[in-house]
């Protein structure tokens, strides 16, 4: 039996806005596993952090330019030679970006740490991850690798066709030999079975917020918007995207006069800049607000009165509870969703808030109203045994069980640290 087990997660982004995998490392390294979380860095500088016990380290893992315009120009560049390759060189696959470039990082990080468990976080990170485990075979070490699906390949629309069946081939690849597939919804394992040739279903590991773990908030949406408590106040928090829904919010914003909106995001997001551009007419009511640290933002959405999804219909939005969905439940917010189907089924079974229809702004006021009409009744339903069943605690139970199962583990679990982060000198 392994009382001190290790654990080596892998993945494409900065790590401090990724709280599914900050949480991941958070939990498993309370219940005793020895926690490396490697990501990448956000500038030329590797760097090294702490989330409770666990380390983050950010390394070369994909390039990073911070330069607007000469980004800009680096991804046309990239879609036209996709587009390129796709028409005129059909027969030649494209190659993974970053794939080698993360190996070479890795390698030698992998083999001084020897982790039990190698965890790829999402398609991106499942080659790499699954490189790693075949070169620690070749140096006398075996690790289990799962494989953590966030999305659904064949939704994601931002990968071009070919681009998507080589990662396709590469999950079916190393989906075949990892211990288990996690999943985020019951919605994303029907497709995965399928898609993938699972010969059992994946286990399910749902994107929950804290409960226990939360902690106060130092900021006051409210004192950052300006604004009275009695003002109705619109949140949405997360991600922003053309598809993220966000335009039919404010064009609905202009039927409702006296409602305000706040947005939780990064400031310098295009599509953030784009909508302040084209909707300055409402600038004193609508508020773009910098992000939070992830174990406050319960907290700190708690002060306001709606919580706002409303994304368009696309594959990967209708198969799942978004983790924004379990955030504005624990900070007991009434919902406004789209007809996206599986968050829309849910807000109807518990009668949390209002559906409208997607991408339609004169419906999405006709929810709205009805909201703030009535929104103790709304709020209700979030007794404290149905805040428990959407958290991440309930979730990091059946985490650390797979953990253990997988690798045959009994660490000795640890007294709990405070969810966050914590900056460290990078190691030499």
């Amino acid at each position: 039996m392994n009382t001190s087990p290790r654990t080596m997660h892998i993945v494409l982004n900065g790590v401090t806005e990724d709280s599914r995998v900050l949480k991941c490392a958070w939990s498993l390294a309370n219940a005793g596993w020895d926690v490396l979380v490697c990501g990448s860095r956000p500038d030329h500088h590797d760097d090294q952090l702490k989330i409770g016990y666990a380390t983050i380290r950010r390394v070369y893992l994909k390039v990073v330019i911070n330069h607007k315009r000469f980004a800009f120009i680096l991804r046309a560049l990239r879609f036209y030679k996709r587009k390129f390759q796709a028409k005129l060189l059909p027969a030649v696959p494209p190659a993974i970006p970053n794939l080698l470039r993360a190996k070479t990082t890795l390698k030698p990080i992998a083999l001084a740490f020897k982790p039990d468990v190698i965890h790829a976080h999402d398609y991106t990170a499942l080659p790499i991850a699954g490189a790693l485990v075949e070169y620690l075979v070749t140096q006398g070490h075996t690790a289990q690798l799962i494989y953590d699906a966030h999305e659904y390949v064949p939704g994601v629309s931002h990968l071009t066709s070919p681009l998507k069946n080589v990662y396709t081939r590469e999950e079916k690849r190393y989906s075949a030999i990892s211990a288990t597939v996690l999943s985020v919804s019951e919605g994303m394992s029907d497709l995965l079975i399928p898609q993938l040739g699972l010969t059992k279903r994946p286990e399910l590991i749902a994107n929950d917020p804290l409960f226990e773990g939360q902690q106060p908030s130092s900021r006051n949406i409210r004192n950052d918007c300006n604004i009275a408590n009695t003002t109705p106040l619109l949140v949405y928090s997360g991600a922003v995207a053309p598809q993220r829904g966000l335009a039919t919010v404010l064009e609905a914003l202009k039927q409702l006069p006296d409602v305000h909106l706040a947005l939780i995001a990064n400031p310098k997001n295009q599509t953030v800049l784009d909508l302040q551009s084209a909707y300055s007419q409402l600038k004193d009511r609508f508020h773009v607000l910098p992000y939070v640290p992830n174990s406050e933002l319960v907290s700190y959405l708690s002060n306001g009165d709606v919580g706002l999804i409303p994304i368009h219909h696309k594959l990967n939005h209708e198969i799942s509870l978004i983790t924004k969905f379990g955030e504005y439940m624990q900070a007991r917010l009434p919902i406004v969703v789209s007809d996206v189907r599986t968050m829309a089924a849910e807000v109807k079974r518990l009668g949390n808030g209002e559906v409208f229809i997607a991408e339609d702004a004169a419906d999405f006021v006709i929810a709205v109203k009805k909201v703030l009409a009535d929104k103790d009744k709304y709020q209700s339903v979030y007794t404290e045994e149905v805040l428990i069943e959407r958290s991440w605690e309930l979730q990091a139970e059946n985490l650390v069980k797979i953990y253990n199962r997988i690798a045959d583990a009994q660490p000795n679990s640890r007294k709990h640290l405070p969810f966050t982060i914590i900056t460290e000198p990078a190691p030499q």
